[in-house]
């Protein structure tokens, strides 16, 4: 390993008696703590997000074999041989990228996911952060202090000039890797948070210290060349992508107003299942100066449709901009965004096509989504949310059994609607009179909704 050099060294140091001096005020000039602990947790949420919008710009893909499909989201199976995953979604093995403004580096849609979930990750730490903060620090109160203010506002423009210094200007981009970018702010933030606990018991002081002692640490093995993550070792490649070159015989889009309904439909059951880190948030904001009706539409209105709205893109990005072609003898997938193809397969190698019958959209809308397994194919294929199904069916050439989603039971599926109508309007109800219950409900009773809401479709829907 190099020997850090001069400079490297004098950064170093003078990063670290920035960081002690506030301990040095607080201990002997009688500085606020309480103050100081607020900005430092406001530091460590802010480099999360930072990280995400950073991994949008990563060159280098993602390592495919430690990613895996999530097997209750949507209709697609888990991609699995022997019980391991072996490959990830359909939106991480995205190809090409896009130019939004010409002096940034292109944007990879599949780098998408790992935005989403640096966004979820910031989400939870302001939950954990008010709630842990709260028991000994009025947080409303100091965020609205000027001087904490103003240091919000040195900290987001110091990270937008460290990421234009660091990551563009030194083109760093083009070697990193999005996990690579998420996992570093996070796995910082989650010492901080382990730290912050045990240090608890020393109230304001003791959480100054806690996120003084973490950041000194990451910064230390900075220094040292001790990265958490090998940027070499978080590295997949893709396999070659051959399709005919020819213009298509055939080609089906999905349904727009079903792909926009399902997206709707994947944000607002992944923003529900977020309902503990919520309750958390609106437990530290009402233990403080902030009144019970705003931090309910803080905490169970703003939070839950910023992780909702990053699922609802991340999905209408999955499906919305491909297009289903036939060339020659091959099925082939073309993104319109990226103007790539994702995946192309002979006509003869289809050997396994299933319709989805669990799709709550497909059946509203009138749409399918067939799932496709090739002969040779490592991963699950799919062309979703298809109007035009049976055209697709007969270009395609796929050995489906049927088009035709089996009969559905509506007795489950009414009394499981109904059972979560009334719970939303109870909690709704409960708002008014008793906002502590009603939050309660809302935290636990949402993520639970969700499982239970997922469990009675599945058992509505025809066994196959």
């Amino acid at each position: 390993m190099a020997s850090p050099s001069n400079d490297s060294s004098a950064v170093f140091l003078v990063t670290v008696a920035a960081n002690v001096a506030p301990l040095i005020g607080v201990f002997h000039l009688g500085w606020s703590a309480q103050t100081f602990a607020v900005v430092y947790a406001i530091e460590v949420v802010i480099a999360v997000p930072f990280a995400g919008l950073k991994a949008l710009f990563a060159r280098r893909p993602p390592n495919y074999n430690e990613l895996e499909r999530s097997r209750g989201d949507g209709p697609f199976k888990s991609d699995e041989r022997d019980g391991i995953p072996v490959g990830p979604s359909d939106l991480n093995r995205r190809r090409g990228s896009v130019t939004v403004v010409d002096p940034l580096p292109p944007i990879y849609p599949r780098n998408v996911p790992f935005v989403l979930q640096a966004f979820g990750a910031a989400v939870g730490l302001v939950g954990l952060f008010l709630f842990v903060l709260g028991r000994f620090v009025d947080v409303p109160a100091t965020l609205v202090d000027p001087s904490v203010a103003v240091s919000v506002v040195f900290l987001v423009i110091s990270h937008v000039g460290v990421v234009e210094r660091e990551y563009f200007r030194k083109r760093r981009h083009e070697t990193s890797t999005p996990r690579d970018m998420v996992a570093s702010a996070t796995t910082e933030a989650g010492v901080a948070v382990v730290v912050l606990m045990f240090a608890i018991v020393g109230g304001p002081t003791g959480a100054l210290v806690a996120f003084v002692a973490v950041k000194v640490f990451v910064e230390w093995r900075g220094y040292r060349g001790g990265a958490a993550f090998d940027p070499d070792g978080g590295v997949g490649t893709l396999p070659p992508m051959a399709a005919p070159d020819v213009s298509p015989t055939a080609e089906v889009r999905p349904d727009r107003r079903a792909v926009h309904a399902a997206a709707l439909w994947r944000g607002a059951t992944s923003a529900v299942s977020g309902g503990p880190v919520y309750l958390f948030a609106w437990v530290g904001l009402t233990a403080g100066s902030t009144g019970a009706v705003a931090a309910t539409v803080v905490c169970f209105v703003l939070l839950p449709a910023g992780i909702g709205g990053l699922k609802a893109v991340e999905y209408a990005l999955t499906h919305g901009t491909l297009a289903y072609q036939r060339r020659d003898d091959a099925v082939v997938a073309y993104d319109d965004l990226t103007g790539a193809v994702q995946w192309a397969t002979p006509v003869e190698d289809l050997r396994d096509v299933e319709l989805c019958e669990g799709e709550f959209v497909d059946r509203a809308c009138d749409t399918r989504t067939f799932s496709l397994m090739t002969s040779a194919g490592e991963y699950e294929l799919s062309v979703a949310h298809l109007r035009e199904y049976d055209r697709a069916v007969k270009a395609f050439e796929l050995p489906v059994k049927t088009t035709a989603f089996g009969p559905l039971d509506r007795r489950v599926a009414g009394a499981a609607a109904a059972v979560g109508a009334c719970g939303v309007a109870a909690v709704a109800g409960l708002a008014y009179s008793a906002p502590t219950i009603a939050a309660i409900a809302a935290g636990f009773g949402g993520p639970f909704g969700v499982v239970a809401l997922r469990s009675a479709w599945q058992w509505a829907i025809p066994v196959a």
